[in-house]
C-alpha cells in the first residue's frame, strides 16, 4: 500500500429539515348579516324576532316599546317572550322543521351513507357481517395537517331511544360549530315529518368543526336507536350488499351516481369486512342483539363520553334509567386493563314547564339524582344491578351510587321543546362546553396513566377490537396487551434491560413461578458485565458504586418501574377468581378476572414492591460488579500486553454464555431492537443463527482481516453451540472511508429510466464489479423503493432487475372488468377501492422477494447484507411519513426528521421484503393502501411525501454513521423516472411547487388531491426536480461558502422524456421511454462515464497512522497507507484495461 501526507479541514455543519410553506393567511371575515327592518320605526340595524308576537321584528329600542313586551307582560308559560336572534332561528329551524320533498330526504340519506363507521350486514348467504366501512380512519385522514404531529381523538357517543332526537342533537352541535368555525361538515340526517320508522342505522361517525384540524379533534358517534327492535331503519332501506365486497361499498350502480365519489373512495380505502362467528341461534341474529349487545361493547370501550338522549323525563326511573344501566352493564367487563371509564352526560330533551334554575346543569344533575335516589330499591331491576355490586363488595348507597360503578362521572343537561330557540342555543351551548370538559378529564387521566392513544394507534386498538368482538362477545378485550403490541420500548439501556427482562419471562416454562423478583434477580450478574463493559469501552472513571449511581441507576429504575406498571398483573385472588389487571389499568373497575368478571372491588395489590426490591436488586449488581473490578484489575496486572477492552470483553463473554445456559440457552433469546450481548447498542450484524450483535460486539468477538471485514467463527452468545467454517464474513464501514448514496425516485412504470441509467453506469465499471457493491446505502421511494430492494436486498444483476421490473409492471397494472367502459369504469374503482387489481400485483411481489423473508436480519447470504437499503412510505392514517429498511440506527437527539424509522421489536411481526415493496408502491388510487397482518398497520405510497427521496437519504447518513455524518459524501447520485424536456414533468405551472399539506379551511386534503390528480401523474405531486434543487441550495447555504469539488459530489441523472412524460400506468409506453433513454444515454456518454469513475475512485480510503501525525504550520503532517473496498482480484480485472 502506498504512503501519503494529506492536509484537510472539517467542518461540522448539518443541513435542516425541509422548510415548510408558510402558513396560509386566516380565512376571510365572515360578511355582515341582513336584518329585516324593524316593525316600528322600520329601521334596518340589528332586529330581534319574537315568535309569540306571528314572528315580528323588532329592533333594541323599540322591543321594549311594543305592548306585548313591557315590563310584567308574558306569554307562554307565564314568561317573557323570548328576544330571539334571527339567524339562530333560521338555523335551529332549518334543522327541527325541515321542509325537504321525501325525494330530496331520500338523496340526503344516500348521502349521509358515506359517514356509516361500522355496522352488521348479511351476506347473500345470509351469513352475519361486521362491515367497518374505514369512517375514522378517514376522518383522520382528511382532517390532519402538517402543524399538527401526533393527534390524540376524542370519542363522544350518542345512545337513545328510536325518536329521543339524538341524530337531531348531534345536527345541532355541529352546525352551529360549522357558524362559528366555518368548517363545513357533514351532520345527521334528521327524520322527515310524520316519520315513523327510524332514521339511523347501524353507527355513524362524524367531524366536530371547531376541533376537527385541532391536535385533540373531537368526534360524534351516533348510534342506531336502542329499542328500533327489527324494522329496518330508513338510512339503510336503499343499501344492498355484494357478498364479496370488502372494500365497505356497496356495488348497486344507481345509488352511487348520486353520492359524492371523491369521499367514497377515501372511506372504501379503509373498509374492511369480518365474519361473525358468535351468531349462532336465531335471537343473536336479530338485528336489535347487535344493537344492544355488539354496539355497546366497542363504543362503551372507546368512548370518552357517553351523551344518553331521552325524551320523556318522566320515564327516566321506570324505563330510561334501566336502559342506561343495562347499556353499561353489557360491556363493563368485555373489557380489561381499560384506562378510563367513560362519562355520561344525560340529555332530558324537549323539556318544558321546568323552573328556570333547571336549566342549570348542576342543578339539574342534583335534582334527577335525588328524583331516582331510591330506585335501588324500588325498580326491580334496577335493584338486580344493586345487588350484583353489592356482592361484589361495592358500597351503594343511591341509584348515583350505581351508575358511578358504570360510568366515570354522571351530569345532566336540559334541552327545551322548539319555540324556545334563543334558550335551545344557550342550552346546547352548555352541553358543548360540559362534553369538552369530560373529554378533557378523560384525555389527562389516559395521560396520567401513560395510556393515550394517537389517531394512528386508536385505528390500530378499534380494528384489534374489531377483529376480537366479531370472533367472540363474551371474552374481554384486553387494552394493556394490545397496546404493549404498538407501543415500542425505549431503545436505550433501559429499554433493553427491559427487553431481556420480558423475554426471560416469557420463554420461561413456569411463567407463573418465574416471577419479577426471579426474573430480575437472575439478571444481576449479567447486568454488572454489561455495566463494566460498558464503562470500560467509553473509559468512564470511576469506582464500581461511583458508576453504579452516577450513570446505570436510572435505566435499573426505569425497567423495574415500567414492568410493575403495565406487565405485572395484580396478585388478588378469591373464590370468583384471581385478577389480571395491571397496575396503571387497574383503577376504574377494581379487580376483574380474565374472563371480564369484576370479582371484588380494590386497588391493585402486589407481593413486589418496586421500590423496596430496586434497593435490594442495586445492592446484588453493586455486590456482583465489585467482584468483576476485583477480576478485572487482577488480569489487567497478569496480561499487561492486552488492552482494557480486550480483558473486558473476554470476562463478558463468559458472563453471557453462563448467563443464557442458566436461563434455558441462548437459541431462545432473539431481538431486533436489543444486542442481547451488552444490551447497550443496537443490533446491526444478523449471524446464521438468528442473533444480531452491534458493531463493538462484532468487533470485540470476531476478527478484522482487513479495514472492510470481520470474520466471525461462533456466535459469543453460545459458541459451544455454534461453528461456522467458512467463517461468517461481515463487511462494515471504515471510519475514515466516505459514503456512497443511491437514490431513486418514485415514478410508476418509469421506473424503467432508473434501471437503463443504472444498466448504462454499470457497463462502465464492467461486468465483474456489480453497481450495488458501489454504494453504501440506497434509498428508494415507490418503484424506486423496489429497485433498491432488488439490487440492495436481493442482489439481484441490473440486467435481471430491469427483466424482473418488466414483469411487475405489466403485472401490476392488471385493469378490472369495466376499465374504458364510461360511468361504469369509474363506478368500479369507487367500488374496489382501486383502479387496478391489487392481489396479482401482491402475488407476483411475494414470489420474487421471496414471501418468508424478512427485511431486517434474515438473510444467510453474505453479498445481501453488504447494502444499507431504506424505501419510504406513509403511515396511512396519520399521513406520517415512515422509513422501512434492512439495518437499525439510533434515533436523533439534535434534529427532527421528516418522518419515522419503522423497527418490529419482535422478528414475528418484522417486515416481509414483498411487504417493503408492497407498502412503499401502495399508490392511491392506483391501488389498495397495505395492511400488514400482524400490526394492522396501514401503508400509502412513499411518494406523498418523499418522491425524490434525497433528504431522507441526507438524514439517514447522518444517523447511520454518526461518525462522519457531518461530512459530505464521497458521493451521491440521484436518479429520475423522467422529466418534460424544459425540466419539468409536463404538469400545468401550479403544480410544480411542492405541496403545502397544511389543511386550509374549505380545501380538499392532500389524499382529495391525490385522487384528483391519480389518473393523470402521482408520481409527480412532488416536483423531484425542485425538491433536488432546494437539497443543494439549502447545502450550500447551511455550509456558508461554497463546496470545494461539492458539485461533483452530488449528481442528478433524469433523462428528458419530451414534451409529454407518460402517466405513471401508461405501460403501454414502455417501449417509447426506453427508445427515447436510449437516445438520452448516448448524448450523454461524459456524464455516464465520469460517474462511473467517481464510483471506481470512491473505493479508495485513506487510513492514517495514529503515531505519524504531527503539527506542521498550519496543518498537519500525517503517514498512513490507501486502502480499498475491493476484492483484489476484480479491482486487478478493472484496472488492466484502464491502465496508461
Amino acid at each position: 500500500m502506498a504512503s501519503s501526507s494529506i492536509e484537510f479541514s472539517t467542518g461540522d455543519t448539518y443541513p435542516r429539515r425541509p422548510v415548510r410553506p408558510p402558513p396560509p393567511p386566516p380565512p376571510p371575515p365572515l360578511a355582515q348579516p341582513s336584518y329585516k327592518p324593524c316593525h316600528e320605526c322600520r329601521v334596518h340595524t340589528k332586529t330581534f324576532i319574537c315568535i309569540q308576537c306571528n314572528n315580528l321584528p323588532f329592533c333594541d329600542t323599540c322591543w321594549s316599546t311594543w305592548v306585548l313586551h313591557a315590563d310584567g307582560a308574558t306569554g307562554w308559560g307565564g314568561r317573557p317572550h323570548e328576544k330571539s336572534d334571527p339567524h339562530v332561528i333560521t338555523r335551529l329551524r332549518g334543522i327541527l322543521e325541515p321542509t325537504t320533498s321525501n325525494v330530496d330526504h331520500e338523496k340526503s340519506l344516500e348521502l349521509d351513507d358515506d359517514t356509516t363507521w361500522f355496522g352488521v350486514v348479511r351476506d347473500l348467504s345470509q351469513q352475519q357481517v361486521f362491515q367497518d366501512y374505514g369512517r375514522f380512519a378517514a376522518l383522520m385522514s382528511e382532517s390532519q395537517s402538517e402543524e399538527t404531529q401526533d393527534r390524540f381523538p376524542q370519542l363522544v357517543s350518542f345512545i337513545g331511544q328510536t325518536g329521543a332526537g339524538k341524530s337531531t342533537l348531534i345536527k345541532i352541535l355541529i352546525e352551529r360549530a360549522q357558524a362559528e368555525s366555518r368548517i363545513k361538515l357533514p351532520s345527521p340526517v334528521t327524520s322527515s315529518a310524520n316519520d315513523r320508522l327510524p332514521t339511523t342505522g347501524d353507527v355513524h361517525l362524524y367531524g366536530e368543526p371547531s376541533s376537527f384540524h385541532s391536535p385533540i379533534p373531537m368526534l360524534f358517534a351516533d348510534c342506531e336507536g336502542l329499542n328500533g327492535g327489527e324494522r329496518i331503519p330508513r338510512g339503510l332501506k336503499h343499501r344492498t350488499f355484494n357478498r364479496d365486497d370488502s372494500s365497505g361499498i356497496r356495488p348497486s350502480l344507481q345509488p352511487l351516481l348520486q353520492v359524492d365519489s371523491k369521499a367514497k373512495l377515501k372511506k372504501s380505502r379503509y373498509g374492511s369486512q369480518r365474519k361473525i362467528l358468535w351468531a349462532s341461534n336465531p335471537e343473536m341474529k336479530k338485528r336489535e342483539f347487535s344493537v344492544t349487545q355488539l354496539y355497546p361493547r366497542l363504543l362503551y370501550t372507546f368512548s370518552d363520553v357517553v351523551v344518553f338522549v331521552i325524551r320523556n323525563p318522566r320515564a327516566f326511573e321506570s324505563t330510561l334509567l334501566e336502559q342506561i344501566l343495562r347499556w353499561g352493564a353489557a360491556s363493563i367487563d368485555k373489557s380489561v386493563n381499560q384506562p378510563t371509564l367513560p362519562h355520561a352526560v344525560i340529555v332530558l330533551n324537549a323539556t318544558e314547564d321546568v323552573d328556570d334554575k333547571e336549566w342549570d346543569i348542576e342543578t339539574a344533575t342534583q335534582l334527577l339524582m335525588d328524583d331516582v335516589r331510591y330506585a335501588i330499591r324500588q325498580v326491580p331491576q334496577v335493584e338486580e344491578y344493586a345487588r350484583i355490586w353489592r356482592e361484589r363488595g361495592r358500597l351503594i348507597s343511591s341509584t348515583h351510587d350505581l351508575l358511578k360503578c358504570y360510568y366515570a362521572s354522571v351530569s345532566v343537561a336540559r334541552v327545551p321543546a322548539r319555540g324556545r330557540y334563543m334558550l335551545m342555543d344557550e342550552q346546547v351551548e352548555k352541553l358543548f362546553e360540559l362534553i369538552q370538559l369530560k373529554c378533557k378529564a378523560s384525555l389527562l387521566n389516559k395521560k396520567r396513566l401513560r395510556m393515550l392513544a394517537t389517531a394512528e394507534k386508536l385505528q390500530i386498538y378499534l380494528q384489534a377490537a374489531f377483529d376480537h368482538f366479531a370472533q367472540n362477545l363474551t371474552d374481554p378485550f384486553d387494552f394493556i396487551k394490545e397496546a404493549l403490541k404498538h407501543n415500542p420500548v425505549p431503545r436505550d439501556l433501559g429499554g433493553n434491560i427491559l427487553k431481556l427482562a420480558l423475554l426471560m419471562q416469557a420463554k420461561s416454562p413456569d411463567q407463573a413461578h418465574y416471577k419479577a423478583a426471579h426474573v430480575f434477580t437472575a439478571m444481576s450478574p449479567m447486568l454488572a458485565s454489561c455495566f463494566h463493559l460498558d464503562s470500560v469501552r467509553q473509559n468512564l472513571l470511576g469506582t464500581a458504586d461511583r458508576l453504579l449511581n452516577n450513570v446505570y441507576i436510572e435505566f435499573c429504575e426505569y425497567a423495574i418501574k415500567v414492568f410493575s406498571d403495565l406487565y405485572l398483573p395484580c396478585e388478588f385472588e378469591n373464590s370468583r377468581g384471581k385478577c389480571c389487571n395491571r397496575q396503571l389499568g387497574h383503577s376504574p373497575k377494581g379487580h376483574q378476572n380474565q374472563f371480564g368478571r369484576i370479582i371484588a372491588p380494590g386497588s391493585y395489590q402486589s407481593s413486589f414492591q418496586p421500590q423496596q426490591f430496586l434497593e435490594e436488586w442495586l445492592a446484588s449488581i453493586r455486590s456482583h460488579l465489585q467482584k468483576i473490578e476485583t477480576r478485572f484489575n487482577d488480569q489487567n496486572n497478569q496480561c499487561s500486553h492486552l488492552s482494557n477492552a480486550t480483558i473486558a470483553s473476554d470476562m463478558h463473554f463468559q458472563e453471557i454464555n453462563r448467563f443464557y445456559c442458566s436461563i434455558g440457552g441462548a437459541s431462545k433469546f432473539l431481538s431486533h431492537e436489543t444486542c442481547l450481548a451488552c444490551l447497550r447498542e443496537l443490533p446491526e450484524h444478523a449471524l446464521p443463527c438468528g442473533h444480531i450483535l452491534c458493531n463493538p460486539c462484532m468487533l470485540a468477538y470476531g476478527k478484522k482481516i482487513s479495514p472492510t471485514t470481520i470474520f466471525l467463527e461462533k456466535c459469543p452468545l453460545h459458541y459451544t453451540e455454534t461453528f461456522w467454517e467458512p467463517p461468517w464474513q461481515i463487511r462494515v464501514k471504515p471510519p475514515h472511508a466516505g459514503v456512497r448514496i443511491l437514490c431513486l425516485d418514485g415514478g410508476g412504470f418509469r421506473g424503467i429510466v432508473s434501471l437503463l441509467v443504472l444498466r448504462h453506469i454499470e457497463r462502465y465499471l464492467g461486468p465483474e464489479l456489480p453497481l450495488q457493491s458501489f454504494f453504501d446505502l440506497i434509498v428508494g421511494t415507490s418503484t424506486g423503493g423496489i429497485i433498491s430492494l432488488g439490487l440492495g436486498v436481493n442482489n439481484w444483476k441490473v440486467e435481471d432487475c430491469i427483466r424482473i421490473f418488466r414483469e411487475l409492471c405489466h403485472q401490476a397494472f392488471t385493469p378490472r372488468e369495466l376499465k374504458g367502459v364510461p360511468v361504469l369504469e369509474h363506478l368500479a374503482v369507487l367500488n374496489h377501492g382501486s383502479m387496478y387489481k391489487t392481489k396479482p400485483f401482491e402475488e407476483l411481489l411475494r414470489k420474487k422477494f421471496d414471501q418468508n423473508r424478512p427485511l431486517f436480519g434474515g438473510s444467510l447470504v453474505e453479498e445481501e447484507m453488504a447494502t444499507k437499503v431504506a424505501v419510504t412510505s406513509t403511515i396511512s392514517v396519520d399521513q406520517h411519513a415512515v422509513v422501512i429498511s434492512n439495518y437499525n440506527r439510533p434515533e436523533s437527539s439534535t434534529f427532527g426528521t421528516p418522518y419515522r424509522f419503522q423497527r418490529a421489536p419482535d422478528p414475528d411481526i418484522e417486515m416481509k421484503v414483498w411487504e417493503a415493496a408492497r407498502a412503499t408502491t401502495a399508490a392511491q388510487p392506483f391501488f389498495k393502501p397495505y395492511e400488514k397482518p400482524e400490526t394492522k398497520g396501514m401503508y400509502l405510497d412513499g411518494a406523498l411525501y418523499h418522491n425524490c427521496p434525497v433528504w431522507v437519504a441526507h438524514h439517514e447518513k447522518r444517523l447511520i454513521w454518526g461518525d462522519d455524518g457531518g461530512r459530505l459524501p464521497d458521493l451521491l447520485v440521484s436518479v429520475g423516472t423522467g422529466c418534460h424536456k424544459h425540466g419539468s414533468t409536463g404538469e400545468p405551472a401550479e403544480r410544480l411547487s411542492p405541496p403545502n399539506r397544511k389543511h386550509k379551511t374549505g380545501k380538499s386534503s392532500l389524499l382529495t388531491q391525490l385522487y384528483q390528480t391519480g389518473s393523470g401523474r402521482l408520481g409527480d405531486i412532488l416536483n423531484c426536480n425542485r425538491i433536488w434543487e432546494s437539497f443543494l441550495a439549502e447545502n450550500a447555504q447551511l455550509h456558508g461558502r461554497s463546496i470545494p469539488g461539492g458539485e461533483q459530489r452530488y449528481v442528478r441523472i433524469n433523462p428528458e422524456l419530451g414534451e409529454n412524460v407518460p402517466r405513471l400506468d401508461d405501460v403501454s409506453m414502455m417501449d417509447m421511454v426506453e427508445r427515447k433513454v436510449t437516445r438520452y444515454l448516448q448524448q450523454n456518454t461524459k456524464l455516464f462515464k465520469e460517474t462511473a469513475h467517481r464510483l471506481i475512485a470512491s473505493n479508495f480510503f485513506f487510513e492514517t497512522d495514529p503515531s505519524r501525525i504531527k503539527e506542521v504550520g498550519n496543518g498537519f503532517w500525517c503517514r498512513g497507507q490507501l486502502f480499498h473496498t475491493f476484492k483484489i482480484h476484480l479491482l486487478t480485472r478493472y484496472c488492466r484495461p484502464h491502465s496508461l
